[in-house]
């Protein structure tokens, strides 16, 4: 016991009084900076991925390169302002980012993504990376049914996908109706037999998507001002005699996102044409 305590109190002393050795200034660190602080995970554009999600995890990040089989894409990142929560659907900070991610798609595409089979998501952080003070929100394009809900694999990215020709564009049908119910639109080429084409889009009021699914006269009144325009007609009481029409809204998650554009369709429930009714005019479209 007495050695050790003699060996402390010369140690102790020799802190004190002994000099570093030369060429080192005492600092332990070197002069090195200290390490940052970890950041949140934030996922980058350019990637795709083999399923849709409403929500990513870090530990479940798992991007592909776009040439891989996927069923979607990543194209934008932005920021998402601070709060306590992720957005919930329908507010406001949801909506901007819907807003912010529907613009984005334009450019990325190189067109009007509502005219074509595709769809813009959002995905958020998880709430445990929310709270770790993740404030990302990613864009997403998915290839997609009319309906917007069946989203189809692809191996290629729809970087500039509609600044040309594209099948992807909504052009002209042959759909299957049951009552008034259409069970499926199947795309043809518009010199083949076709007894639709996509219109527009027409803009709904901002009301409640109970209201929207029941109004169709409201609809109808609507997808008729759009195909009248697409045709070359004059926009009257006459429209419901020339042609029937097919809407497409959009779906309940696109609704609470801020999304009022439906996509409107000419239809004709016997008659078959071979070519577009763009600008056909009257003598095309007689009222009948």
């Amino acid at each position: 016991m007495r050695r050790f305590a003699y060996l402390l109190v010369v140690f102790l002393a020799a802190g004190c009084t002994t000099a570093p050795p030369d060429g080192n200034d005492g600092d332990l660190t070197g002069g090195w900076a200290l390490p940052p602080a970890p950041a949140p995970f934030l996922p980058q554009p350019g990637f795709c991925h083999a399923s849709l999600t409403q929500t990513e995890a870090a530990a479940d990040y798992r991007p592909l390169s776009c040439d891989q089989v996927h069923v979607s894409e990543t194209y934008a990142v932005g920021t998402a302002a601070d709060a306590d929560v992720p957005p919930a659907a329908g507010t406001a900070g949801a909506r901007a980012a819907y807003r912010e991610c529907a613009d984005k798609a334009v450019t990325f595409l190189g067109g009007q993504w509502r005219a074509a089979r595709l769809a813009v998501h959002v995905v958020w952080p998880t709430r445990h990376a929310w709270s770790g003070g993740a404030r990302w929100f990613r864009c997403d394009v998915t290839q997609s049914d009319l309906d917007g809900y069946g989203q189809s694999g692809r191996a290629e990215t729809l970087e500039g996908e509609l600044t040309g020709p594209s099948p992807l564009r909504l052009g002209c049908f042959a759909p299957s109706v049951k009552g008034e119910t259409v069970t499926e639109m199947k795309p043809v080429r518009c010199t083949s037999k076709h007894r639709a084409e996509f219109a527009g889009l027409w803009q709904a009021p901002d009301t409640s998507y109970a209201d929207l699914e029941a109004g169709t006269a409201r609809s109808a009144a609507g997808c008729r001002s759009v195909i009248a325009r697409f045709a070359g007609l004059p926009d009257d009481s006459d429209m419901q005699y020339r042609s029937g029409w097919i809407s497409y809204n959009p779906t309940r998650t696109e609704w609470l996102a801020g999304e009022r554009r439906v996509r409107c369709f000419i239809y004709f429930a016997e008659r078959t044409l071979t070519r577009s009714l763009k600008n056909a005019g009257p003598d095309v479209l007689p009222v009948d």
